[in-house]
C-alpha cells in the first residue's frame, strides 16, 4: 500500500513523526508533503525522515487568500510525484491540507481521508463563512473523516454541519486521539506524588507563543497566591520575544526557556501541578506526558484534551478566561491531590502510538480493499 500524507502542520509539530516512523515499520509505503511559507524559519521546522518533502510554496500573507495560496501549493504539489502510484492520500487538516487531497481526488481519482483539526474549527469556520461550502465539499467526497477530541466533533456537528449531512457524516467519522514519545511510558513513575510543596509548585510546557496563554496562566498564579502560596516555572522554546519580556513582570513565574525530554521528566517530578490553559487546542499531548509522571493537570474547559475524562479524574477543565475557576480548581486538586495523582499515571497508558497506529492502518485497508 502506498499512502501520500499532506501535513503542513508537520512543519510545527514533531508528533506527526509518531506516526508516520511506525506506518514505515508496518511496511506501508509512505510520502509526507509538508508546504510551508517562505519566511518559515528554518530553525523551527519540525518535519524530518526521508520520506518527506518539504515545499516553501507560498508567502506568510497569502494566507489571507485561500484560494490564491492554495492554488500556489497545488501547482506544486501536482509536480512532485507519480500519483498513478498512490492507493490513498491522508489529508491532516480539513480546509488547507484537505482542500489539496480533495483536488487530486478530482483529478486523479484517489480516495482520500481527512482529519478535523482545532484549526479548522477557530480560523475557518468560526471566521470564514464564505468557505463553508469548501469544507462541506471536502467532507462529502472523503473516504473517512477523523476527529482529535470528542470536543472537536461535537462542536463541528453540532454548529457547522447541516442537518442534510449530519447521518452520512457520522456514519465515516471516528474520534482518535493522539499518542506520546514511547519516552513519557518508558519512564512512566510507579508511584503517585503523595503531598504537594509549599509554596505549590506549578508547571507549564509550551512554546512562547500567544495561543498557549501563557501571559494569562501566570496572572492566574498571581492571583493564587493571594490564597496559596505557589510559584510557576515555564518550559519551552521561545516563539515570541515579547511574551518572554512580559512573563518578566510576573514575581511568582518563571521562565526556563527549551528542554530536552530527559530534563523535563526531572522538572516533572519536582513539580506538583501541571498547568496550561492553551486555546484553540487541538489535542494536547503535554498533559499526557505530565500525567505520566504523577502530576495532576489543569487544562482549557472545552478544548482537546477536556473532552477526554471527567473532571477531577485526572484533573480539571477551567474555562479560557476565569481566574477564580483556576483556583477553585487548584483547591479542589489539593483535597485528593494523590488519588488524582495516581489516577493520572494509570490514565496517561491509554495514549500509546502503537494501539492508534493499527486502528489507521485498519481504516486504510477499509478504504484500499
Amino acid at each position: 500500500m502506498k499512502v501520500l500524507h499532506i501535513c503542513s502542520y508537520f512543519s510545527t509539530s514533531p508528533i506527526f513523526k509518531q506516526l508516520f516512523d511506525r506506518q514505515i515499520d508496518h511496511d506501508i509505503d509512505i510520502d509526507v508533503y509538508v508546504p510551508i511559507a517562505h519566511e518559515y524559519p528554518s530553525d523551527r521546522i519540525a518535519a524530518s525522515g526521508n520520506y518527506t518533502t518539504m515545499a516553501r510554496t507560498h508567502h506568510q500573507n497569502d494566507r489571507l487568500f485561500f484560494h490564491y495560496k492554495h492554488h500556489k501549493i497545488f501547482h506544486h504539489l501536482k509536480k512532485q510525484f507519480n500519483f498513478s502510484e498512490y492507493d490513498l492520500i491522508h489529508a491532516h487538516s480539513l480546509f488547507s491540507n484537505g482542500w489539496l487531497a480533495y483536488r487530486l481526488h478530482k483529478m486523479y481519482g484517489i480516495p482520500y481521508m481527512v482529519a478535523v483539526r482545532s484549526a479548522d474549527i477557530e480560523t475557518f469556520f468560526k471566521k470564514a463563512k464564505w468557505l463553508w461550502p469548501i469544507g462541506m465539499n471536502i467532507l462529502r467526497h472523503a473516504e473517512k473523516v477523523i476527529f482529535i477530541s470528542q470536543n472537536s466533533y461535537n462542536e463541528t456537528f453540532q454548529k457547522y454541519i447541516p442537518p442534510r449531512m449530519q447521518k452520512t457524516l457520522k456514519a465515516k467519522t471516528e474520534v482518535i486521539a493522539n499518542g506520546i514519545d514511547n519516552f513519557w511510558h518508558e519512564h512512566r513513575v510507579d508511584q503517585p506524588h503523595r503531598e504537594p510543596h509549599r509554596p505549590l509548585r506549578l508547571i507549564a510546557t509550551g512554546k512562547l507563543i500567544k495561543a498557549k496563554r501563557l501571559e494569562t496562566l501566570a496572572q492566574n498564579v498571581e492571583q493564587l497566591n493571594q490564597t496559596i502560596p505557589a510559584k510557576l516555572e515555564i518550559v519551552g522554546p521561545n516563539w515570541e520575544d515579547s511574551i518572554e519580556e512580559n512573563l518578566k513582570s510576573y514575581p511568582h513565574t518563571t521562565y526556563l526557556g527549551a528542554k530536552n525530554k530527559e530534563e523535563l521528566v526531572d522538572l516533572y517530578r519536582q513539580a506538583d501541578i501541571f498547568t496550561l490553559l492553551s486555546y484553540p487546542e487541538t489535542f494536547g499531548l503535554v498533559y499526557v506526558e505530565a500525567m505520566s509522571q504523577g502530576l495532576p493537570v489543569v487544562y482549557t474547559q472545552n478544548e482537546g484534551f477536556d473532552s477526554f475524562f471527567p473532571d477531577y479524574t485526572v484533573g480539571i477543565g477551567i474555562p479560557r478566561n476565569d481566574t477564580a475557576a483556576f483556583i477553585s480548581g487548584i483547591q479542589h486538586i489539593l483535597t485528593d491531590y494523590s488519588h488524582i495523582s495516581e489516577t493520572a499515571i494509570v490514565k496517561s497508558q491509554l495514549f500509546q502510538w502503537d494501539d492508534i497506529v493499527k486502528k489507521y492502518l485498519a481504516i486504510y485497508d477499509t478504504i484500499v480493499n
